[in-house]
């Protein structure tokens, strides 16, 4: 009995062994499996592959998509993404079917055309691939990212997609058959082995099969406690209960508690810069570089690759002056090399437009004036343009914000919370630009360019041949941008625009040119009648938050004119 024993257990551990070393090797499932797209019917010039294709647990998410010519991968924000596809046509990939490796798919209806969107600033990255391109999802921060597939606009985007991930069909009983099979094996080696003794009763053979029996029961995990007493069943059926009950309750505090810091963190989280720094680097960088190709041809057309508003109205104006020669310098050139500081608010939507303030400079030396630049994003279709710039003034500051400071968030010219809405701060500037001893002038703090303008107005008075000059300024609707600092206050930037007036009296003598511009733009070097001269005044300023004992701080203002004319 002994032997039969023997040999059926290194039977048993034989077959377990080859078992469960076939499921580690020729037997095991592939590393990776592929999930392939579905048949779709029809065409659409956009692919969005979805954030929920890169699922964590599927991680490392690696995607072949194959098309017949040139085409482009862009990753962006999933909202960003969706705003830039908006009513296109397109095909959405949402998920993966691991149970069929499937991807899940479906066609949206709409415009049949769309732009390229490759290399647009909504997106942190674009690739461009020649009929097959592999790529490796790696989010380049927190947040949902979407893949936006592309073959210029016009022609189908691919559909031909495949992605390949871990394999979780795992084999669970491969280990724990070699462990068995191995015991069985030294189990009837040892039974084999044993030199049988005196044949008294048949306590041999119940050892026997006892021994199987616990073998059996230890590969199979089930253990054999001593048997409590009444009493001591009990007092642990007692205790057990009120320790359960001490569980739950802790475990529902615990869950409260996990649930309130999951809420707090995801509200928190769910904010993100609306564009990151690299992202900011690679726009400043394209801006100087197209506004300098503007700025060598005095190129109107060009100029509206990277600007807009008030910073395109004055800089076509000075084109214009330039190409009838008149006496005026060349803008000034865009120096954006290094960030000193960037004022980019944060959102959790594609909200537009989008402002940011930056101040650049061309190096990090600290006697490197700096230069002042607010930028906008109309729509997610269209790239950041600079619509105002300027350098910064003398003793001026600008708060040192980081790209990505929870706290920075756009604001309307209407914001409250400040010391007073962003519109009537830029009134109050112009009454104190017009008015010395205008009754805002304590709000704002000392600065050269406000007592240069009331230094040059005193100078025009007095040259002005007993004319009256009067000044009225206003501010230009629509140029208003605004974004919130960390302490409080907000960033403005605005356009003035200043009309001054000489009227002559009867007795007077003639107005005369003061310098050659105002000349050439009157078109005479005097004139007998009534002349209004026309100023734009772009400027920007920090604006304190209300109940802040700060003031008004100019920080980049310049004063340009644009026209000199004779009135009725």
């Amino acid at each position: 009995m002994r032997k039969v024993i023997s040999v059926i257990a290194m039977l048993l551990g034989a077959v377990a062994l080859v078992v469960g070393i076939g499921q580690k090797t020729f037997w095991a499932p592939p590393e990776t499996v592929t999930a392939t797209m579905p048949q779709l019917s029809d065409e659409a010039p956009l692919t969005v592959i979805e954030s929920s294709v890169n699922d964590p647990k599927l991680d490392p998410v690696e995607l072949v998509i194959k098309s017949k010519g040139e085409f482009t991968a862009s990753l962006g924000r999933d909202y960003d993404v969706e705003s830039w596809v908006g009513d296109a046509a397109h095909v959405s990939v949402t998920g993966i079917d691991t149970n069929n490796h499937k991807m899940i798919a479906e066609y949206a209806k709409g415009e049949a055309e769309v732009p390229n969107p490759a290399g647009d600033d909504i997106f942190f990255d674009s690739q461009t691939a020649d009929q097959t391109m592999t790529y490796r999802w790696t989010a380049p921060d927190s947040g949902d990212w979407s893949l936006l597939l592309a073959a210029g606009g016009k022609d189908a985007a691919p559909v031909d997609i495949s992605v390949s991930y871990a394999n979780d069909d795992a084999m669970p009983f491969a280990l724990p058959l070699i462990i068995a099979g191995a015991l069985l094996l030294v189990f009837g080696v040892a039974l084999l082995a044993m030199r049988p003794g005196k044949a008294k009763t048949g306590s041999n053979t119940q050892h026997s099969v006892a021994a199987v029996a616990v073998v059996a029961l230890a590969i199979s995990g089930v253990s054999l406690p001593m048997a409590p007493s009444d009493e001591d069943s009990a007092k642990a059926s007692e205790s057990a209960q009120k320790s359960d009950e001490a569980k739950s309750e802790e475990a529902k505090s615990d869950e409260a508690k996990g649930s309130e810091s999951a809420a707090s963190s995801e509200e928190e989280a769910a904010s993100f810069p609306v564009i990151t720094e690299e992202q900011l680097k690679r726009v400043l960088a394209d801006a100087q570089k197209q506004i300098a190709k503007a700025d060598e041809k005095n190129d109107s057309k060009a100029l509206e690759q990277r600007s807009a508003g008030a910073f395109k109205y004055l800089r076509n104006k000075r084109y214009d002056m330039l190409k009838e020669e008149f006496k005026v310098d060349k803008p000034m050139a865009l120096t954006t090399q290094v960030i000193r500081s960037a004022a980019v608010p944060n959102a959790n939507e594609a909200k537009f437009p989008r402002v940011i303030s930056v101040v650049t400079a061309k190096n990090n030396d600290a006697d490197t004036l700096p230069q002042a630049l607010t930028l906008v994003q109309a729509n997610a279709r269209d790239n950041f343009k600079v619509v105002f710039a300027g350098q910064m003034l003398p003793n001026s500051t600008f708060p040192g914000i980081a790209v990505g400071d929870p706290s920075t968030k756009q604001l309307g010219a209407d914001a409250e919370g400040l010391q007073m809405t962003p519109k009537k701060a830029l009134e109050a500037l112009g009454k104190v630009l017009t008015d010395p001893k205008a009754k805002e002038k304590d709000k704002f703090a000392e600065s050269d360019f406000i007592k240069a303008v009331h230094a040059a107005q005193k100078d025009e008075s007095k040259e002005a041949n007993e004319a009256n000059v009067k000044y009225k300024r206003s501010v230009t609707e629509g140029d208003t941008k605004v974004v919130s600092t960390p302490d409080g206050g907000a960033i403005v930037t605005g356009k003035l625009n200043n009309k001054a007036l000489f009227v002559r009296t009867e007795d007077a003598d003639p107005l005369k040119s003061t310098d050659k511009l105002t000349e050439q733009l009157l078109g005479s070097s005097s004139s007998n009648g009534d002349v209004e001269s026309t100023y734009a005044e772009p400027v920007m300023f920090y604006l304190p938050a209300d109940g802040s004992k700060d003031k008004i701080q100019l920080i980049s203002a310049s004063q340009v004119l644009l026209d000199v004319k004779e009135v009725d």
